[in-house]
């Protein structure tokens, strides 16, 4: 009997590693195996979600179509502990290993938040107040000018203070790089009097191409110590920049005195009126070499410039006789 017994029982073994084999590449195939995603829905981990929830739900869902060869998967890939909160979103060839991967390391799915050239700090509250897939309130403002306007990538979760404590970090390595590769003999004594003069050329230049010469307006105002006389500092100095004036200024507004009537005090003003970018910054520490002293709009967008006050009323002349076509033009 022990003749044909050892023998059976390691075929029985035999057959047994075989067949056990057979099954552990087997799932090891489906488990890396490229799926055909029916659906393209955004899949969301919540806090707390166990192990067998996330399992369960990626299965009801549809991005998976074995849950147990996926836990079985993820457990013997020791991502089991690893995987993470966020929204997630999978390529529609997407293996359950890639998916598991996915989820473990929190690539979770982007989202954009646009901030413009020019808003000021109320606009970006606002903004970022509005948009329901951020979290947690700002308790904190920073000062006016101190963030800087681009494209922000975020994930749905994220706390409205992380995102705006990025704003402000980058506009402080922007600060600081144009700051050491600014023109000589600027008449700037520091970073913050550059990000002040970097707001009033954001908001007073309406075509890219013209930065650099109304920085070189200012540059040369400054050195002669005149005023700087412009209406976006007095515009400030009545909004704050919560709201659009909607106006033009009136004459008592301008004969009013405020620390950011331009047309009053001498030099610039205390604080930035908004939010400037790079290319605003650009000109205010690289202007443009002019004798320019004044300009006006031209009505096209853009604006005239002069060296003399004498040439200033003229071009001021011609802008008015422009506005007055432009409103008889609307009326009509």
């Amino acid at each position: 009997m022990l003749k044909y017994a050892l023998p059976n029982f390691l075929s029985f073994i035999l057959i047994f590693f075989i067949i056990c084999s057979s099954i552990i590449l087997w799932g090891k195939f489906k488990f890396e195996e490229p799926q055909n995603l029916q659906l393209h829905n955004t899949f969301i981990v919540n806090p707390g979600d166990s192990f067998d929830v996330i399992s369960q739900n990626l299965h009801d869902k549809r991005i998976i179509k074995n849950q147990y060869i996926f836990k079985i998967g993820v457990v013997l890939t020791k991502n089991q502990k690893k995987l993470k909160y966020g929204e997630y979103e999978f390529p529609k060839t997407a293996s359950m290993s890639e998916i598991a991967n996915i989820i473990a390391n929190g690539e979770t799915k982007l989202h954009k938040l646009v901030i413009p050239e020019g808003f000021s700090n109320w606009q970006i509250i606002e903004r970022l107040n509005a948009q329901e897939l951020l979290v947690g309130d700002i308790t904190a403002e920073p000062m006016e000018g101190t963030l800087a306007p681009q494209t922000y990538l975020f994930s749905r979760g994220e706390k409205r203070s992380a995102l705006l404590s990025r704003m402000l970090k980058n506009q402080e390595m922007i600060l600081e790089k144009e700051w050491l590769s600014r023109a000589e003999g600027l008449p700037l004594k520091n970073i913050s009097e550059l990000l002040i003069l970097a707001s009033i050329i954001e908001e007073e230049a309406s075509i890219a191409d013209e930065r650099e010469i109304i920085a070189s307006v200012f540059i040369n105002r400054l050195e002669k110590k005149m005023k700087l006389q412009t209406d976006p500092t007095v515009i400030y100095g009545i909004t704050r920049g919560k709201y659009k004036l909607g106006r033009g200024l009136l004459l008592s507004e301008l004969k009013k005195f405020s620390p950011w009537n331009t047309y009053k005090i001498d030099g610039l003003p205390p604080t930035p009126i908004s939010n400037p970018g790079l290319a605003s910054i650009k000109a205010a520490t690289n202007p443009s070499k002019t004798d320019f002293l004044y300009f006006v709009s031209n009505g096209k967008g853009g604006h005239v410039f002069a060296k003399s006050y004498e040439k200033h009323l003229k071009n001021v002349t011609k802008w008015r006789k422009i506005e007055k076509q432009l409103k008889s033009t609307v009326e009509h």
